[in-house]
């Protein structure tokens, strides 16, 4: 069976729920794994504009655990969208 490519697109995004003009999408992956993506908003103080580069985070649905996405962090800083395809194939595979 041909793995899915998950893209922006399968995201659901909304606004932000605390920083103004931001935005967050979700999405919850087979393995049940969920995966976060921010960016924009009001004063930088996301690490993403929300439209080429994203802030990620990902859990265990199952139990919260946080997933260590690189360099003993669970949340990776502006990343293009190009990186986040490729996450999100090495996430939907754990």
């Amino acid at each position: 069976m041909k793995q899915k490519v998950y893209t922006l697109k399968d995201f659901d995004f909304k606004p932000h729920g605390v920083i103004g003009g931001a935005v967050q999408g979700m999405i919850k992956l087979p393995n049940n794994i969920t995966v976060s993506i921010v960016g924009g908003g009001e004063m930088g103080r996301l690490y993403g504009d929300g439209k080429d580069t994203f802030e990620i985070a990902a859990w265990s649905t199952d139990t919260g655990d946080w997933i260590d996405l690189g360099d003993d962090d669970a949340i990776l800083r502006y990343v293009d969208k190009d990186k986040l395809q490729i996450i999100l194939l090495d996430l939907s595979r754990k």
